[in-house]
């Protein structure tokens, strides 16, 4: 009965010669009062609206447009949206990437020892020719002092400056390595707290027996 009522009630509000159920009957709140037409009244733009079939059945609600204000707001929800699912992709990509290079803790331990124990050997050897080089400069200074009252021949006084310049490089070689150990050492660090939280999370299935 109230679904006749409404359906009598919509019908009583289109124009005469239009009250023969229509495909679709379009309804809106206009300050508080019910506007309906066979087609979207000129009170119903810009708001939401109802389309309802001739039985009172509503069949689709639109939405009233955007504001300027919304229709920004809600771009820019839409954009951190989607940047935080690229970036949770990227995490489970990681993630996975984690639990598949690595079999246990102590195989990220073994690989991170590994790994350093590359470098310092590098590092000593770097460390070997630096120690080659101040041996060479030492020398270098010891001959430059038969000289303090007189000008430095001009070989000696290159010699002086292409040792300095090659103690400089070997400097930066030795500091480049030590970063290098410290970097894989956080590196490895980093990669073996996630893997116990990964497994911890989700812990490997025991072995059937």
């Amino acid at each position: 009965m109230q679904r006749l009522a409404l359906l009598c009630a919509l019908l009583a509000a289109l124009p005469v010669g239009a009250q023969a159920p229509s495909r679709t009957v379009y309804c809106c709140s206009d300050n508080g009062h019910q506007v309906c037409g066979d087609v979207l009244p000129a009170q119903c733009y810009g708001k939401s609206y109802r389309e309802m079939s001739p039985q009172g059945t509503v069949r689709r609600l639109v939405e009233a447009p955007l504001t300027p204000e919304q229709l920004a707001r809600k771009e820019a929800e839409d954009r951190a949206r989607r940047a935080e699912q690229v970036r949770l992709r990227a995490e489970q990509r990681r993630n996975q990437s984690l639990l598949e290079t690595y079999s246990s803790v102590a195989d990220i331990d073994a690989r991170r020892d590994r790994a350093i124990q590359s470098v310092l050997l590098e590092l000593k050897q770097a460390e070997a020719v630096r120690a080659q080089l101040l041996q060479k400069r030492t020398g270098l200074t010891r001959e430059a002092e038969f000289y303090q009252k007189r000008g430095l021949p001009p070989s000696l006084a290159a010699a002086l400056r292409e040792s300095d310049g090659e103690l400089a490089a070997q400097g930066v070689v030795i500091d480049a390595k030590k970063r290098d150990i410290e970097a894989i050492r956080s590196r490895f660090e980093q990669d073996r707290s996630r893997y116990i939280a990964l497994t911890e999370s989700h812990p490997a299935p025991l072995p059937q027996r």
